[in-house]
């Protein structure tokens, strides 16, 4: 089953986006419920998955104790998805039950990279909330050019 339309442009990420971009994007998007406990994501994986929370809390830990919780309507995680070196770099682990919206990777890459107009405005929004968790993610990323 596919995302709804209306759900999707109700989201930050997408609000600014024409009908029509989000009708193609709902149509990737699969409604998932997540039992509390449920590792969604796991540091140094390979980002396959964007994730967009609906429902829930979410804690996202790092490297070193470091740590941020999610819990609004419209929050990401697996922005790795596509952003280089595409390798998630933080754990997500839901805290309660939830509801998320997930949608493959490559799909979302091959939708951004295919579309400028439509990528240059979803990149827009993921890199503020890059900027946004750079505290927490920037001990990760030196580590990882140092290696």
């Amino acid at each position: 089953m596919s995302a709804d339309v209306q759900t999707l442009k109700s989201l930050e990420i997408f609000s600014e986006l024409a009908h029509e971009d989000v009708e193609e994007i709902a149509s990737l998007m699969t409604p998932l419920k997540i039992m509390e406990g449920e590792t969604v994501m796991r540091r140094g994986d390979p980002a396959h998955t964007f994730y967009i929370v609906l429902s829930g809390n979410f804690m996202v830990h790092f490297k070193d104790d470091r740590a941020i919780t999610l819990h609004n309507r419209g929050d990401i995680m697996g922005w790795s998805t596509v952003i280089t070196p595409f390798q998630y770099t933080g754990t997500g682990v839901a805290l309660t039950d939830s509801e998320i919206l997930s949608l493959p990777g490559q799909n979302f890459l091959r939708l951004i990279q295919g579309n400028s107009v439509l990528g240059d405005k979803i990149m827009k929004k993921i890199n503020a909330v890059v900027v946004e968790r750079m505290p927490f993610v920037s001990e990760i990323r030196k580590e990882s050019e140092d290696n």
